[in-house]
Parts: structure tokens; C-alpha cells; sequence
């Protein structure tokens, strides 16, 4: 019997110089004894943000098209390199870009959606014997462009392809060993969990846990594609499993991001939510009983292009920084009164800017430097240390 596919996706920090491309090789060969392997790649370390500041360095404005032709060359080094340590190991290995093996996208730059994934290539190499490595984080529009999947798009990549391939294993290689209820890189003591389901982990990753792309999770859970978190540092450790299951209630998780709010006045929220939306995912928004006065909540990461929307929209606007949004995650928190008192009282004496509840999830913003303290007493408030 032929042996079965396994898609594995390798991160930043997993290919963040030579000797951890070498350890990456050193899994994918045991895991050809018993597996056909295609391997999706992200840029060494912190490539993207080397390149990113040098572009900003040459000009306040990249056209967004420009921006994304520069960021995939990160995930080809990567990839071009692993291949050359394959081939070291006696494996035969072909490097592809993302439009190399059909991974088309809508026509829009630096956030682009995946629309199809054509196999082609990717089977080819695969009756031939050889290995697939694929730079993730890209592909190809309809128009026939270069374009990027946004921060975390490896992820997509991994997910789109081994769905497209139906009925294979999919294992995420991280920097950590599974899916814990804080960072454990800050947390040692946090819970780890063998188990945990798509819904959860979309919360916290949208909440601000670097561990899993949301968007990949919510596309695994579409489809309902169960796949593995292990880290590239230690993958006899084990990891986590991520799949459909009827989760018992209660707070699984604890995640946060720094955010930005803007308070904007004299705006016609119809139309520049219309341009926000295209460019910027919107945290929370609420807004007076005129539609005038809008406050908006979003990542720290996109302030610039905020700025840049409002400021071509003729409004007046302030804005807050140096906040945290901090999120308890999962099932049936939002609705338990048990749960609320526990985290109003946690915030009894506190400066909160925003709260917002779910079902799943409540969050909360305050200001960054009590992140810490509030972290903690949240923790031993849901025993989520051990």
C-alpha cells in the first residue's frame, strides 16, 4: 500500500537560520518512512519585517502591489534553501512558489483570499517520488498577479492544500508544542491541552494567540479538516490536535493584542466603514444615535493605514494608544452569569475603555501597562496554571 500524504507547514521561527533548516530536514526524512511529505514554508525569522522596514525606509507610501512582489521573496529562500537540505539527506525535494502550484487568489494585495488551489504540479512531483516544498503566505490573483495571504498566511497555505487534497494529515510546526491556555513562553506554567476544538482556537487566535492564523483555522473548521500543532524544537514532546468535538464549558484560554482606538467625528459611517473595511480588520465599532461620532478599535499594526483612510476623509479624529485588548475564550463563558461576576470583579477597580461579550469570548480594553497584573489574577481566577 502506498504510503499516505502528510502536509506539513514549517514557521518562521522553525526555518530562522541554517542549523534549523538542517533539524527541519532531519523531520521530514523520519517522517518519509512513513509518510509521502509536502512541505509548506514560511520566511526566516523576522525576513518579512527586515524587508518591510526596508521599504518604508524608501518611501512612506509602497504601492501595495510593489509590497507584496518584495515579501514573497522571503518564503523562496526559504524554501529553495530546505530543498538543498532534502536533497543532502538523499531526498529528492522541488521548490515552488505559491502561483508555481496554483494557488489562486482574489485580486486584491497583502490580504488576499484563497479561491482554488490547482494540484497539478504538486501531484506530479508526488508520482515522481519527490517532495513538494511549497513558500507559503502566497499565490497568484485572477488577474495573474503576485499577491500575499497577510501575516500568517503560511497557515492558509498549509490548510487550503491539504483540503484541496481531501482525506490527508496536516501538522502545524511552531516554535511551541501545542496549544496552551496562556503563552506559554511567558506562562510557563500554563495548561497545555491535547485536545481542543476549531471554535476555541479561532477565539484565541483572533484574540491575539500567535500560535494558529484564524482565518486557517476557520477554513480547517469549514471543512472540517482535523490537524496537529507539534513544535519543530521538540516534536517527540507531542502536541495538540485541533478538530470538531463537543467541548465541556468553561474559560479555556486567555489571549491579548495591543490595540488603537480612534474616535472620529463628523463621518457618514456608511461610507467610511466602506473604505475601512477594505483595508483594515475592525476589532470593535459602535458609534451615537446620529452616526456621526464613531469610535473604532483595531490592531496596533494597522494605525498607519487608519491614519492614512481618515485622514482622506475630510474628518475630525483623536486617538488613544498604548492599550491592550486581553480576551477570556471559551464555551458558553459569554452567557454564564457565574463567569461575568467573576470578571467584573477581576475589574472592579479598573479603567476599561471597551468590553464587548459573546457567546465564546469576552474582551476588554485597558490601558497596556496593567496587561500583566490582569493576566495573572485572571489566570488563578479560572485555574488555567497548573
Amino acid at each position: 500500500m502506498d504510503r499516505p500524504i502528510c502536509v506539513m507547514k514549517f514557521g518562521g521561527s522553525s526555518v530562522g537560520s541554517v542549523e534549523r533548516i538542517l533539524r527541519v530536514a532531519d523531520i521530514i526524512y523520519r517522517k518519509s518512512k512513513d509518510y509521502r511529505p509536502i512541505i509548506v514554508v514560511s520566511a526566516m525569522g523576522n525576513t518579512t519585517d527586515r524587508l518591510l522596514g526596508m521599504a518604508y525606509s524608501i518611501t512612506k507610501d509602497p504601492p501595495p502591489r510593489e509590497i507584496d512582489m518584495l515579501l514573497t521573496a522571503g518564503e523562496r529562500i526559504s524554501m529553495a534553501l530546505l530543498s538543498m537540505a532534502l536533497h543532502e539527506k538523499g531526498l529528492e525535494a522541488l521548490s515552488f512558489t505559491g502561483s508555481q502550484v496554483g494557488i489562486i487568489t482574489e485580486n486584491r494585495f497583502n490580504k488576499a483570499r484563497v479561491l482554488e488551489v490547482k494540484l497539478l504540479r504538486v501531484k506530479e512531483a508526488l508520482n515522481e517520488g519527490k517532495i513538494p516544498v511549497i513558500a507559503g503566505f502566497q499565490g497568484v490573483s485572477t488577474k495573474k498577479e503576485i499577491t500575499t495571504l497577510g501575516r500568517g498566511g503560511s497557515d492558509l497555505t498549509a490548510v487550503a492544500l491539504a483540503i484541496s487534497l481531501g482525506g490527508v494529515r496536516c501538522e502545524i510546526y511552531t516554535d511551541v508544542d501545542g496549544v496552551y491556555s496562556l503563552d506559554p513562553k511567558k506562562y510557563p506554567f500554563a495548561r497545555k491541552y491535547d485536545r481542543i476544538s476549531f471554535e476555541v482556537l479561532s477565539e484565541l487566535s483572533f484574540a491575539g494567540a500567535k500560535v494558529m492564523h484564524s482565518r486557517a483555522v476557520n477554513l480547517a473548521a469549514k471543512y472540517d479538516l482535523p490537524f496537529y500543532i507539534l513544535s519543530s524544537f521538540h516534536p517527540e514532546k507531542g502536541g495538540t490536535v485541533v478538530e470538531r468535538y463537543l467541548e465541556s464549558p468553561g474559560v479555556k484560554g486567555i489571549a491579548y493584542k495591543n490595540v488603537v482606538m480612534f474616535d472620529v467625528e463628523g463621518a457618514d459611517d456608511r461610507f467610511i466603514l466602506e473604505d475601512i473595511l477594505q483595508e483594515i480588520e475592525i476589532i470593535n465599532y459602535s458609534h451615537d444615535s446620529t452616526g456621526k461620532h464613531l469610535i473604532f478599535t483595531i490592531e496596533e499594526g494597522d494605525k498607519s493605514a487608519m491614519i492614512k483612510i481618515l485622514s482622506n476623509s475630510n474628518v475630525r479624529y483623536t486617538i488613544r494608544e498604548e492599550l491592550v485588548m486581553i480576551s477570556i475564550v471559551g464555551w458558553g463563558i459569554g452567557s454564564s452569569p457565574e463567569i461575568r461576576d467573576q470578571v467584573s470583579d477581576v475589574l472592579r477597580n479598573e479603567h476599561v475603555y471597551n468590553i464587548s461579550i459573546s457567546d465564546m469570548r469576552i474582551s476588554f480594553v485597558v490601558d497596556a501597562p496593567k496587561k500583566d497584573e490582569l493576566v495573572r489574577k485572571l489566570s488563578e481566577r479560572f485555574n488555567l496554571l497548573v
